[in-house]
């Protein structure tokens, strides 16, 4: 995968994960690894990647995990994130990288109906995502099912939750929902958790973009963690 940006591209140098390196022009080159790299023209660079690119992209190795393989680690989490249809890349690259900030490395996805992992949502992560596993699933509500059956307790981000964020107490291990954009939580997903809450809030408006929730609620889950 190609990504781009100064903040993607120094978190795949220092995580040692950059295969190949791409400056425009005559951006000034400063780095000791031994990378190969290419200096396009800003013409070439200009056409191949957005202005958003800052000049610099990088070729790194991506995957996504599959749940099976990671289980045994995964179920040792003391926090995990499922979402539930995220269709925006910069909500997606944006609640990754409030996740990392807060201690959160898993986030299960569906591989229908959810936004793929592309250069923009790494962007978006602020390269977090380099440090992050990506597990994607067939079927969501099976997976929680799964995650119930070993003790998770499932928590659902919804704007008619029953509780409010404040009155959620953490458990040994977390189970975090979060839902699309538009609609929010599909209810076979939903009545997979123990409770729904909302997030308190006095203003005019009725909801905040789930990417600004995100970080909250996973500030609230990591301050119950220590």
């Amino acid at each position: 995968m190609i990504i781009y940006g100064k903040n993607p591209v120094k978190e795949a140098l220092k995580s040692k994960k950059a295969k190949k390196l791409f400056f425009r022009d005559e951006i000034c080159i400063k780095f000791s690894e031994n990378i190969p790299y290419e200096i396009l023209p800003a013409s070439i660079f200009d056409k191949k990647f957005p202005k958003s690119a800052q000049s610099i992209a990088a070729e790194v190795p991506f995957k996504y995990y599959n749940f099976e393989e990671e289980y045994e680690d995964l179920i040792l989490e003391k926090n995990i994130v499922v979402l539930d249809q995220i269709k925006d890349p910069q909500n997606f690259g944006a609640i990754i990288r409030a996740g990392h900030c807060f201690g959160i490395t898993y986030f299960i996805v569906a591989k229908n109906n959810q936004c793929p992992v592309t250069a923009t949502v790494f962007k978006a992560s602020a390269g977090s995502i380099i440090y992050s596993k990506i597990v994607q699933v067939t079927n969501i509500a099976r997976t929680l099912d799964k995650l119930l059956e070993v003790g998770f307790f499932v928590s659902a981000a919804d704007i008619n939750g029953k509780k409010t964020l404040s009155k959620v107490y953490n458990t040994e291990r977390n189970c975090i929902v979060l839902g699309s954009e538009e609609k929010g939580i599909r209810p076979n997903v939903l009545k997979r958790a123990h409770i729904t809450f909302k997030i308190e809030m006095n203003g005019q408006i009725d909801s905040l973009n789930v990417s600004q929730s995100s970080a909250i609620i996973f500030y609230h889950f990591f301050k119950g963690n220590q």
